[in-house]
């Protein structure tokens, strides 16, 4: 689950975003209390995202709206993540929603399917100032169809952890079509490479890996759109497979040089 430290203030504020009313036939069972408590565990424990996203469908949870509107929808207020994207905070309680809002906005009280489902494309940020979690519009959907969310574990590419790269992959039949399709829906991804990749201390250890090419801004929303298409499908093959992200405007990372690496979307990249 990926945390959210930045702080929101009612300064930030800076669109709107309108919901689309939708009926569902599940009843909101989870108080506040439980809902913390679980999202507590989530955060300490992956194992029990599952349990917190499913709860949190049938939740209450608070947004915020303007103060004054006469739109024929109710729109939400959306504000710039410090990460470049626009973002609707929503909250476990509306204690929490009110003191983000500093009384410049009016509570809206909603269960979480209704506030997800109502807003299709957009991204959500649950509790922003105390350090709760992004769903980006791909694991919006994911979960509103399965009633889960891909896990993300991370790891970090550096000179302290060395990896092979094989003159060779052998990827699945299923997996670059599958990416491809993923890739042409998300416009910020300029370019995605293949390769195989081995520990430096253990060379017949072997995984692949996919580079995307993708602005900063969007890097996290990329590789996590990624995990939520495919994982499911890894998981059936017993695929082992990691996601990174380069910005192009960096330069392209060394080791896609490598004989064996495969550019299989976009352009090449000087």
């Amino acid at each position: 689950m990926a945390a959210a430290e930045k702080k929101l203030a009612a300064a930030t504020h800076a669109a709107l975003c309108c919901i689309r009313p939708k009926y569902f036939l599940d009843m909101a069972v989870t108080g506040v209390a439980e809902l913390e408590g679980l999202l507590e565990r989530a955060r300490a424990d992956g194992k029990e995202e599952r349990t917190f996203f499913r709860c949190l469908l049938g939740a209450w949870v608070y947004a915020h709206a303007p103060l004054s509107d006469d739109h024929s929808r109710v729109r939400l207020i959306q504000f710039r993540h410090p990460d470049g994207f626009y973002a609707v905070p929503f909250f476990s309680s509306e204690a929490k929603a009110q003191r983000a809002g500093q009384g410049g906005v009016r509570i809206v009280k909603l269960t979480g399917r209704e506030l997800l489902a109502g807003a299709p494309g957009a991204t959500f940020m649950l509790n922003p100032n105390d350090g709760g979690c992004v769903l980006y519009p791909e694991e919006v959907d994911a979960l509103l169809k399965t009633g889960a969310v891909a896990r993300v574990e991370q790891f970090h590419l550096d000179d302290e952890n060395p990896f092979l790269v094989s003159e060779q992959a052998d990827p699945p039949a299923w997996l670059m079509p599958s990416l491809t399709a993923l890739y042409t829906q998300l416009s910020f991804v300029e370019a995605a490479y293949l390769l195989e990749v081995a520990p430096s201390q253990a060379p017949t250890e072997r995984s692949l890996l996919i580079a995307l090419a993708v602005a900063a801004e969007y890097a996290e929303r990329a590789v996590r759109a990624t995990i939520t298409a495919i994982q499911p499908l890894c998981a059936r093959s017993h695929l082992a497979l990691d996601i990174t992200a380069f910005d192009p405007t960096k330069g392209k990372p060394a080791y896609l040089s490598h004989p064996g690496v495969e550019r299989f979307y976009g352009p090449p990249l000087n």
